[in-house]
């Protein structure tokens, strides 16, 4: 691997935008050599409202990054999120491979090919990622190159998004003279940061509560295979508690970070937040169980749409590695004992997990999303689509296979 390339990874969300830029240590250690994080401008659960806002929140968090870089980058991985994202599972299948011969690379990239779905042109393709082979019958095949077979057919997870959000997402970046290698689903970019391979293996659902949309992919055997996004966030916490309690969003924020909790029943009942006064009215106090029932309601709110979207998938209960939780959001306490009542299992609150010569500041559930974009850059440093969406009609190109590294399928295609 080339030490001296650099990765850049791009979170574009609601509430942040989070540039981070590294390269590889000669140790395979992550060495981060800049981090520029700004409040989000022009963009609302994913899709762009303001093109001239966007790109300067993206051109401040580029800068910011570069500070001490002592040159400019070309191109970054976007991660993209919105209720436009939605998925498919299809299949895909070939007779004699190869020519009766033992299964190639070539032939498994070919068999993944014939399970690209069609699509409408106001949609377009962002992952195709394998699943798992049925060779001559045999189910459950991880890695079938090398082997004979008269028919080998491949199951693959399909992630689609709206075409014309996409290209403004690019285009937004495009502006700041940065090409888009390849956009990642922020779903799937969070499992890379903080989901094990045993939670991948055993099955897993990871919620990424972000501010203005929660993020949901659920694994089975190993691999995703379902992927969904809610347009719900902690902006609509906020903007609860500001109506509730008469005070200015920024004001809300403030209180529910330091006073918020998932469960009031947890707080001591006789406890007093200090409410700020506002336009000539003198500052008083509310009780922090009373502050907390808003908190309490929106998130079961927002674990019940997940569930039921799980259910209409065809799940009727968790897997057996349960629930991950990440994004800004998961840091509300309570949250994990909120969810492990309602569902009768497991429930995990996570940061991105410990990787050698990541910064302790960017451990946070907030960054999920925004680390695991780096992950994905760096770990699919073949890909490049060639979006080129800028003054041109959308490009139907088939992308490049996604493929999730995992300790027993090493094969790249």
């Amino acid at each position: 691997m080339d030490r001296d390339l650099f990765y850049t990874g791009i979170d574009l969300g609601t509430s942040k935008v989070c540039t981070i830029i590294a390269r590889i240590g000669p140790e395979g250690e992550i060495k981060v050599l800049g981090i520029g994080i700004v409040p989000s401008q022009g963009v609302q659960k994913g899709r762009v409202d303001s093109p001239f806002d966007t790109q300067n929140a993206i051109k401040a968090s580029l800068e910011e990054a570069q500070r001490y870089l002592g040159r400019g980058i070309t191109s970054a991985y976007l991660s993209v999120t919105g209720d436009h994202i939605s998925c498919l599972n299809t299949t895909g299948s070939l007779d004699e491979p190869n020519g009766n011969g033992a299964i190639s690379s070539e032939d498994v990239q070919n068999l993944i090919q014939s399970s690209y779905p069609d699509v409408a042109d106001s949609k377009e393709v962002l992952h195709v990622i394998p699943m798992t082979y049925e060779v001559d019958g045999l189910t459950e095949v991880r890695n079938p190159v090398g082997l004979y077979a008269d028919r080998v057919r491949v199951d693959s997870h399909v992630v689609l998004g709206d075409a014309p959000t996409l290209k403004n997402l690019v285009r937004s970046v495009e502006d700041c003279k940065i090409s888009v290698r390849s956009l990642v689903v922020q779903p799937l970019a969070a499992a890379e940061a903080t989901l094990t391979e045993d939670e991948r293996e055993m099955g897993v659902m990871l919620l990424d509560i972000g501010g203005g949309t929660t993020d949901m992919v659920i694994f089975r055997s190993g691999s995703p295979w379902y992927t969904s996004v809610i347009p719900v966030g902690g902006n609509l916490i906020t903007r609860d508690l500001s109506a509730a309690l008469g005070v200015p969003s920024y004001a809300a924020e403030e209180l529910k970070i330091k006073w918020g909790h998932a469960i009031p029943d947890e707080v001591p009942s006789d406890q007093e937040v200090p409410i700020p006064g506002f336009q000539g009215q003198p500052p008083r106090t509310a009780l922090r169980r009373h502050m907390c029932i808003p908190i309490r309601e929106r998130l079961f709110e927002t674990l019940k749409f997940a569930l039921v979207r799980m259910q209409g998938a065809g799940l009727r209960q968790l897997p057996p590695g349960g629930m991950v939780i990440t994004g800004g959001t998961a840091q509300i306490p309570g949250l994990q004992g909120m969810a492990e009542k309602m569902t009768g299992a497991r429930v995990r609150i996570a940061s991105p997990i410990l990787i050698p010569g990541l910064p302790s500041e960017l451990i946070n559930p907030t960054y999920s999303a925004s680390v695991g974009t780096l992950l994905w850059g760096m770990k699919h440093q073949g890909e490049k689509r060639p979006y080129g969406y800028s003054d041109k009609t959308l490009q139907k190109n088939k992308p490049l296979i996604s493929v999730f590294r995992r300790k027993t399928q090493e094969t790249t295609v």
